[in-house]
């Protein structure tokens, strides 16, 4: 009886145990490329390894099958690759090689079923397992790593883009990432950033509509930059100068880069470009190698990912991941920097330094000739004499210079003056140049003009004597300019610098004085920019201004968090332990979507800092014609996908000048990415009603397509300085546009986004757009916000800063800060000053109850060429000083971590700054987390119930 029970529970034990196998097994699922494998037979599970039909697979995989029944072999060819793969046999054989597997072939319910990773990776697929979904990931591709290839032919394999040629494109041996002694592809040459290669044919995309494309490679370059991989079409097609699909990573000087592109292929642009990010420092040099092309592959979402970043990161699940920042909470822990400051009585005016200086100096180059000057690079700008009746300046005569288009060097558009005259100077004389310039027109974000001056060698090198920026701004008087320079023999050519900016400047009263040794150096005046402001009080902790904004936050950031305990059946628990946890704030602080490539320290950076996220230019008219949005829907899902709450649209109508849109000469549109061509021919035509048409229709569709996604728009862009069709036909079509918007999507904020408000001494500016502002309100414009742009080009005090936002929060209507920046030259200036104006701006726009966000358009240092830079971080990803102002304020005196325990009433109570939270309150054992959004208005109370 004993034997036939045991006999029984073993049978038991067997069949239960067969019945979980099957059940474990019949889960497993097999995708390739993104589509799930049908089999007759489920897969099973042996020794850790997961076996499938073999027929099955093989002809999945593209592979051509044989059995041979009487040796019990199956032979699996493709591409030239072979396996055989023998029953009960633990080794195989690859391209005539053996090979150990750890699980043999076997037959199961008359079906073959061989390894699925070894007849996978053998055929050079990639697989991966998924224990959550018990799912084999099989993705197929390419390698491209240019050993074997014996040679490159243009328009067949490749094609030159961005204006090099072909012949800077070659297979080279000099540089190799695969083994270090094969091949890669350099292109030689490069003078811009746009210089690229475009390959195409066996070495371009050939794949399924509809297939989930991942490609990588290798680059490398002599430069620190930003490198770019992209979709193109050949020349002349849709996509050949501006990526369909593209990535963005940062490279390091003579280290090989390692850059990844997921998309969703539709074959409309098949060819793997290589370039470098517009701003970047020109690589001479770029080499390519080790290109991988996969199918099926999705991106993991970043909160998988290593960060890399100069600060600890904080992952809650299911959250975006912030930094995590300690110190002090209070105003006195504020970050300050020492600064010694002369008195006031004590400090001189450049203009007072040069009546102080003897008054005879030697002139030796007079306003004469200036207006002697010839002009170099006519395609770009042009220039005339005037006539000036000004009785502020001491001269009659001037000249005019208009740049018409941005050349790639400034220098390709400059005025050259007759050059200095030997003898009249030697090596070592004290210089002081003298002249008088004021900005008629600047078509850059601060509105701004801007001018280099030069003096240098008559022959190359062309070294310099003196190079020095000067800027004024739009609309302000005459600037008296001083720039001091020590002489030396053989440097006597004069040049003026204009290639900076679409502009119209004006100059006048041009004198080189030789003061020789008459005077100390350093007792020369100086004086380059329009201001007098000494950044004093950015360095004073004691500042009035800044404690009131400091109390006012105090008010309007911050609310009661009352947290009561209960048990299940309502009574309170007394001494519960409460945890109050900030995970986001309710205030945007924003940048734009850099890259969608996860894992990239742009990427992390923008995820871990800012909760908001905006298109830069991919959902400007233009952008959305060529791509279809592509670009600003991946660039909305990347922001989602990791825990961004908030997304800006930029920008809907951006009215733009001829002058960007248009060549009159040549009667032909220019190509930007705000203004398409039609717009401009109706325009030209002064067809009303085609203009309406054509905005309407592209406010509508754009608005719509995005509805689900964008909180606020800017529905007008730049409208001060850009105006083309609102200075023909009035401020109503703002209410047109406006209407248009709001029509579509009534839920979403309308913005009307202007710069040049702060950040400059803007003269004139501020107050014609308050009275653009109050005929918008006159006119019932369906505006709510109102953006201002915030490129910093100039130091500026910060109560007049407070003084224009309190104005302009006189409207009722959000404010926020949408796009700042700084002018590199201030961060070279005085890095302590930089992180001081960051600081007190933050403290300002927090403090001011209309502001809604703060929005960065750069937070990184871009390229030598670009003049803007970003707060937080340095080129090699440490943080600025600036940088450390911002983690200090955003996450660590303007975030919340409370803990404490509950009265006799069950209650805790602190304050916090609105925003997201999770709050966990625990007693006898039991613990419960809620997460609960403590936004103004809301209430401020939050019952837990520990059941």
């Amino acid at each position: 009886m004993k034997k036939i029970i045991s006999l029984v529970l073993c049978l038991v034990m067997l069949v239960s145990c067969f019945s979980f196998s099957a059940f474990a097994q019949d889960e497993i699922s097999i995708i390739i490329n993104g589509k799930k494998l049908t089999m007759d037979q489920s897969p099973i599970i042996v020794e850790g390894r997961t076996l499938v039909p073999l027929r099955a697979i093989f002809e999945a995989l593209g592979a051509k099958v044989e059995w041979d029944d009487l040796s019990k072999t199956a032979t699996g060819i493709k591409d030239g690759n072979e396996i055989k793969i023998q029953i009960n046999n633990a080794v195989a054989k690859v391209n005539g090689k053996d090979v150990t597997l750890d699980v043999p072939a076997q037959i199961v319910n008359s079906r073959t079923l061989v390894p699925v990773r070894f007849i996978s990776e053998s055929l050079g697929l990639k697989v991966d397992w998924d224990d959550a979904t018990k799912t084999v990931i099989i993705t197929g591709g390419k390698i491209i790593t240019f050993d074997d290839v014996e040679s490159l032919t243009a328009e067949k394999d490749f094609q030159a883009g961005g204006g090099t040629g072909a012949k800077n494109i070659a297979l080279t041996t000099e540089k190799d990432h695969t083994t270090g002694n094969g091949k890669s592809v350099k292109v030689s040459n490069r003078t811009s950033t746009s210089h690229r290669v475009k390959f195409m044919g066996d070495y371009g995309i050939n794949a399924n509509v509809g297939d989930t494309l991942t490609i990588s490679a290798y680059v490398l370059v002599d430069e620190d930059s930003t490198i770019r991989m992209g979709t193109y079409t050949a020349t002349g097609g849709k996509y050949s100068t501006s990526a369909k699909a593209r990535s963005e990573k940062d490279a390091k000087k003579g280290e090989w880069t390692y850059i990844e592109l997921t998309f969703k292929n539709d074959n409309s642009a098949t060819m793997i470009g290589f370039d470098q990010v517009n701003g970047s420092n020109v690589s001479k040099e770029m080499y390519i190698d080790d290109i991988k092309i996969e199918v099926g592959k999705a991106a993991e979402p970043i909160l998988e990912n290593e960060y890399n970043l100069p600060y600890d990161v904080k992952k809650i699940e299911g959250k975006r991941p912030t930094p995590i920042v300690t110190g002090g909470k209070t105003y006195d822990d504020l970050i300050f920097y020492e600064r010694t400051f002369k008195d006031p009585s004590e400090i001189k005016t450049s203009q007072q330094l040069f009546d102080a200086l003897p008054k005879n100096p030697e002139k030796i180059a007079d306003n004469n000739v200036m207006l002697s000057a010839t002009l170099t690079g006519k395609e770009y700008a042009s220039f005339e004499k005037i006539v000036v009746d000004d009785a502020t300046v001491p001269f009659k005569e001037g000249i005019r210079a208009t740049v018409t288009k941005i050349p790639e060097q400034p220098y390709h558009a400059q005025l050259v003056l007759p050059s200095l005259k030997e003898g009249t100077y030697k090596t070592g004389d004290n210089m002081l140049a003298v002249f008088y310039l004021r900005t008629i027109k600047g078509e850059n974000d601060s509105g701004m003009g801007r001018v280099q001056l030069i003096v240098e060698q008559e022959v190359s090198p062309n070294a310099k004597a003196l190079k020095e920026d000067v800027t004024t701004v739009q609309g302000a008087p005459w600037k008296k300019v001083y720039l001091p320079f020590i002489a030396k023999e053989g440097y006597g050519r004069l040049c003026v610098r204009l290639g900076y900016n679409v502009q119209t400047v004006e100059f006048g009263g041009y004198e080189i004085l030789n003061y020789k040794d008459t005077v100390k150096y350093e007792d020369l005046p100086s004086d380059t920019q329009m201001t007098d402001y000494d950044k004093r009080d950015i360095f004073t902790k004691d500042e009035q201004w800044r404690k009131e904004a400091w109390a006012r936050i105090e008010n309007i950031r911050r609310g009661d968090i009352n947290v009561i305990v209960k048990d299940k059946n309502g009574n309170v628990i007394e001494n519960a332990d409460v945890k109050v946890n900030m995970y986001d704030h309710e205030f945007k602080f924003g940048a734009p979507v850099k890259t969608t490539a996860d894992n990239s320290q742009n990427a992390n950076a923008h995820i871990t800092l800012f909760n908001t996220g905006v298109n830069e230019s991919s959902m400007k008219w233009v952008y959305l014609i060529d791509d279809g949005g592509e670009k600003a829907q991946a660039d909305i899902d990347f922001a989602k996908k990791n825990g961004q709450k908030y997304f800006r649209g930029h920008a809907l109508v951006w009215d733009r000048d001829y002058a960007l849109t248009y060549d009159k000469e040549t009667d032909k549109w220019i190509y930007n990415t705000s203004t398409p061509e039609t717009l401009v021919r109706a325009t030209l035509k002064g067809d009303k009603a085609e203009i309406d048409r054509l905005i309407k229709e592209h406010v509508e569709n754009t608005v719509g397509k995005f509805k689900d996604y964008i909180d606020e728009w800017d529905v007008a862009n730049e409208i001060m300085q850009h105006n083309l069709i609102r200075k023909t036909y009035g401020n109503e079509v703002l209410k047109q546009w406006f209407t248009w918007a709001k029509q579509v999507d009534p839920k979403a904020k309308m913005y009307i986004n202007e710069n040049g408000i702060i950040g400059v001494g803007d003269y004139t500016k501020y107050d014609n757009f308050r009275r653009v502002l109050d005929e918008m309100v006159a006119m019932d414009v369906p505006f709510d916000g109102i953006g201002l742009q915030a490129h910093i080009d100039g130091w500026s005090s910060m109560e007049s800063i407070y003084d224009k936002l309190s104005g302009l929060a006189s409207y009722g209507k959000e404010l926020k800060i949408t796009e700042f920046d700084v002018n590199k030259s201030l961060h070279m200036e005085d890095e302590e000053a930089e992180a001081s104006m960051l600081r007190d701006l933050l403290i300002i726009c927090y403090s001011i109850q209309n502001m809604d966000g703060f929005v960065m358009w750069n937070y990184k240092e871009t390229g030598a060429t670009s003049r803007r830079d970003g707060p937080i971080f340095n080129a090699d990803w440490t943080l600025k000083l600036s940088g450390e102002q911002f983690l200090d304020l955003v996450y660590n005196k303007w975030w919340t971590q409370e803990e404490g325990k509950t009265d006799a009433n069950g209650a805790f109570t602190t304050k916090g700054y609105y925003g997201d939270y999770l709050i966990t309150a625990t007693a006898n054992g039991k613990s419960k987390t809620v997460d609960v959004k403590h936004y103004k208005g809301n209430t401020d109370t939050i019952e837990i119930v520990l059941d």
